[in-house]
Parts: structure tokens; sequence; C-alpha cells
């Protein structure tokens, strides 16, 4: 798999990253700034570990050589997290049209992504394409920069390369408040130019026209839709009891630690749905059929597009217990005269 072997390469690249994982870790509160639990590693730790293995080769980050080494630091962020779970998403191909065709409006759920199942997954994404880059599939995870409170999606993009038989990460943010996509990508954006400046001069960062923000959310929105329905209260992930957990660390002699699985973790997503879906299209087809043939007129059943749905649960006088709860509603077989066909999944 793409993820497994993204992890045994820049840990042969990084090759103290996991014992330097552990001790920022274990200094979580104590020699170190305290982190919310929902995320693993700030990024700031892995600025660390790649700023030091670029020095022991003598490479300075602030560098025209070391600049691609940024690129880096999403990446080990990324991989630190995944590798203590090493869940690999993979949805149902139904559901998993449904989702990606489902819109995102208003402002953008973003607590509802504090909810991610695993410190940081891996999506499988089929078909798709990132600034007309094939896209085998992406980590996400949670960033929290202690020095301004800033929550951020982070995203790692598994672009094909098929040109040059290999695949290549691409780190990419998305900045969280209330506030919509768009806005997320344009506030990413500026903060990137701004960091750009900082480390590189002014010459360094050549400021993107404003339309390219639309084109750069369009591109995310896919993703991010793949994201909310894995966040989502009825979402489908694994069978019965078996879902994805975030482990426990473990004390030992050398500090606390969380030991890594052997192996990847395929977990399916969508499938009851997804059978349901193609149960309901059948039959719907089948009606069709029939009125074809009794020669009924009316006009030909149609689909309506999947949407998102949130509410608030909890007392309105209790703000510690009152959350936000999103639904995705699949996409309903709709005929004339008709009900619209409920799909329950099946068994």
């Amino acid at each position: 798999m793409n993820p497994k072997r993204h992890l045994e390469y820049y840990s042969r690249v990084y090759p103290l990253a996991w014992k330097q994982v552990d001790v920022i870790r274990t200094g979580r509160g104590k020699s170190l700034s305290f982190w919310p639990e929902w995320c693993f590693m700030p990024l700031a730790g892995a600025f660390a570990i790649v700023s030091a293995e670029a020095d022991s080769q003598g490479i300075s980050l602030t560098s025209e050589e070391g600049f691609p080494l940024m690129n880096d630091i999403g990446i080990i962020g990324a991989l630190a997290a995944w590798r203590v779970t090493q869940g690999v998403y993979r949805f149902d191909p139904d559901v998993y049209n449904a989702v990606i065709d489902t819109p995102i409006t208003g402002d953008l759920p973003q607590n509802i992504l504090f909810n991610l199942p695993e410190w940081c997954v891996y999506i499988e994404t089929p078909g798709l394409s990132f600034m007309s880059m094939p896209l085998s599939g992406f980590f996400a995870y949670l960033e929290y920069d202690a020095n301004d409170t800033r929550k951020e999606l982070r995203l790692v993009l598994d672009h094909t390369m098929p040109e040059h038989e290999r695949s290549r990460l691409m780190s990419k943010t998305i900045h969280l408040g209330p506030w919509s996509l768009l806005e997320s990508v344009q506030k990413a954006m500026q903060e990137a130019g701004q960091q750009a400046k900082a480390m590189y001069g002014s010459n360094a960062h050549i400021p993107l026209p404003p339309e390219a923000a639309e084109y750069i959310q369009e591109n995310f929105t896919p993703l991010v839709s793949l994201l909310l329905y894995i966040c989502s209260v009825n979402s489908e992930i694994g069978e019965g009891d078996r879902r994805p957990v975030r482990p426990r660390s473990k004390k030992t002699k050398k500090g606390v630690r969380i030991f890594p699985p052997n192996q990847v973790t395929t977990w399916d997503v969508g499938i009851r749905m997804g059978a349901a879906l193609r149960r309901a299209k059948e039959a719907s087809e089948a009606k069709e059929d029939t009125e074809t043939t009794m020669q009924r007129p009316g006009p030909k059943p149609h689909v309506r597009r999947a949407h998102w749905h949130g509410y608030w649960t909890g007392p309105r006088n209790d703000p510690e217990n009152r959350k936000f709860a999103l639904l995705w509603l699949h996409p309903i077989l709709v005929g004339k005269g008709d009900v619209p066909t409920t799909i329950h999944p099946v068994e």
C-alpha cells in the first residue's frame, strides 16, 4: 500500500524521527507547552525533527537547498500520527461517488472534524485529482499552533506520478474557524505568504491571483466531504463493534510510548449503505421499466442529491455539554407522485 511505503521511505530519510516523537510527546504539558488531545504532536515538533536532520547534513532550512525540506515538516507530522494506527479508509464505490459530489455550503462545520476516529487517517481516492494531478489518497490530521492557539486541518496529498514511476507527497493547510471553506483556503494562503517572506525574503513568494483560492477550494471540497462523512454521526466504518480507536500510551523504562501495529488496517466505509443505494436504484429502474411497458405518462424518476444536515444536541443552557452534530443525508430516489424512497442499510 502507498501509505506504508511512504512510512518506510521517510523512516529511512529521518532514522531518529520516531524516537524523537516519543520524547516530544512525553514533554507535553511538562518540559513543553500543553496541546489538546486531538492533536498527536504539534508541527513545531516535526519542524524540530526535520531541522535536526538537515543540520546533521549541513543544510539550513532557510537556504535554497533546504527549501524543499519544508514540505517534509507536514509529511513527518502526518506520518508520526498515522504510524501509531495505520488506518486506511476505503469507501464503497457508490457511497464514495455520492459523498464527493455532496456540496459544502455556508460555514465549514469545522467542529465536526475533531471527531476524527484516529489522530491521522489515510483515505483512498480512486479517480480523483488535485490541481490536475492524479490522487491515490491523502493523509488528514489536526494541527494546534501553541503560539496563537490556531487550529488547522492538515492534508498530505498522495499524488501518483506515473511518468516518474513513483508517488509524491504534498502538504496542504486549511485554517479552521467559523467561516467558509473558501475563507479557510484564503487564510491559509495568506499565512503561507507571510511565512515565506519571513524565512526567505520578500522575493521568495509570488502572490497567487484571487481566483486561485476558488480553484483550490473546488479541489479541496471532495476531500473535505470524505472527511466530514467519516466524522459524521451516521458514518459507517468497519463492521459491528469493530471500529478505529486511538491507542493509549504505555509507560516504559524509556518513557511513555505508543507501540505501532505491524501492518496496515483497512477500514471499509459505507458498505451497507452502498448496498442499500444499489438496491434502491435497481428497484427504481425496475419500476421505470414497468411503467414504460404500461405506457404510463409522467416524468422519469430522479435522484435528489445528497447533502449535509447539522443540528445541536444537549441542553441550551449548558454550553459545555451542548455539541454540534452532522448527518450525511444520502441521495434519495424520487418518482412522480411518490413519497421519497427511504433507504435502510441492509444487514
